[in-house]
């Protein structure tokens, strides 16, 4: 792994105009261009502080391919049925910790505050993103987004993509 990240401010601001990017296409729930962020193959998994600490592979979810992220956003459309919310991330500065040929490796802390459709809101989720980001000609693209929550416990169904 390569430590020169840091000294490369155009790397930088691709990777954080990227994850930024990425939070308001799921808060403005434009989720059909959210399988488009990844490569194929790709990780996305949402995983608990405790287990992600202890190598497990138990999570909340688990989508390996692009195809299995546009059945997800399938699925919320046209299956699930739960009641309307929407998402409003807040993110920390993005660590970048270092690069492996053209994947670069960040970490950014995340809240998600939920409103509901009658205006209630509240914090849905806190932790980190844990990424792997490669920088293709055309843009850049999660390899690997690990969402790794602080609480044991998710309090509904997540439907929407963190």
């Amino acid at each position: 792994m390569d430590a020169r990240a840091d000294a490369d401010p155009g790397v930088r601001r691709i990777i954080e105009d990227f994850i930024v990017d990425y939070a308001h296409m799921i808060d403005d729930d434009r989720l059909e261009e959210w399988p488009d962020c990844f490569t194929d193959p790709c990780t996305y998994r949402i995983i608990n502080r405790e287990n992600h600490a202890r190598n497990r592979a138990i999570g909340v979810m688990e989508c390996r391919s692009r195809g299995m992220l546009q059945d997800r956003v399938k699925a919320l459309r046209e299956a699930n049925v739960y009641e309307p919310h929407f998402y409003r991330h807040l993110l920390s500065g993005t660590r970048i910790l270092g690069c492996d040929g053209n994947a670069w490796q960040a970490e950014t802390s995340y809240t998600v505050i939920r409103t509901m459709q009658e205006g209630d809101m509240s914090v849905f989720s806190t932790g980190k993103y844990v990424d792997e980001i490669v920088l293709d000609a055309d843009r850049p693209r999660f390899r690997s987004r690990i969402v790794v929550t602080d609480s044991m416990r998710v309090h509904t169904l997540v439907v929407i993509p963190l």
